[in-house]
C-alpha cells in the first residue's frame, strides 16, 4: 500500500511540473502493469526524467531498469539510462524516476522502451516533442 501512495505522489509531482499535455501511459501484459509519466523533456533540460511504476498482484518485480530501459530516437539511436531513483529490485509494487542524459539535438519524438524478463518484446512508450510535449499513444 505504501508504494501505491508513493507512486501516486510521484506521478502527480512530475505531471504538475510538466506541460498539461503529458499523460501517464500504461501497459499491462501477463498481469504486470508498467505506467510511465514523462517529466521534464524541455529543450533546456540536461537530464530527462520519467516516473515509472511497476505493479503486479502476484509477481516479484526484479527488473533492473537501468539495464533494461533505453530511449530510441527517430534515427534508431539508443540511449542508455543514467540512473534509477526509487524502489529496489524486489517486491510487487515499485515506483521511481528513471533518468537519461537529454538527447541533443532534441528529436521530433522519443520512445522509452522497457524490456522485461520473459516478455517477447519491449514495452514501448512514446512522446512527440515538437513545440510542446505530448504522449504519442
Amino acid at each position: 500500500m505504501g508504494y501505491r501512495i508513493f507512486a501516486l505522489v510521484l506521478a502527480m509531482s512530475i505531471s504538475l511540473a510538466a506541460p498539461a499535455e503529458i499523460i501517464t501511459q500504461t501497459s499491462t501484459i501477463r498481469g504486470v502493469t508498467v505506467a510511465v509519466t514523462a517529466g521534464n523533456l524541455s529543450p533546456e533540460a540536461s537530464v530527462w526524467d520519467f516516473a515509472v511504476v511497476l505493479s503486479s498482484p502476484s509477481k516479484d518485480l526484479r527488473d533492473d531498469l537501468v539495464k533494461s530501459a533505453v530511449l530510441v530516437d527517430p534515427q534508431g539511436r539508443r540511449y542508455r539510462a543514467l540512473i534509477w531513483e526509487g524502489a529496489p529490485s524486489a517486491g510487487r509494487h515499485r515506483a521511481g524516476v528513471l533518468k537519461f542524459i537529454a538527447v541533443k539535438p532534441r528529436p521530433e519524438w522519443i520512445e522509452l522502451r522497457i524490456s522485461r524478463p520473459g516478455e517477447a518484446g519491449p514495452r514501448i512508450f512514446g512522446w512527440l516533442l515538437g513545440d510542446g510535449v505530448m504522449a504519442a499513444r
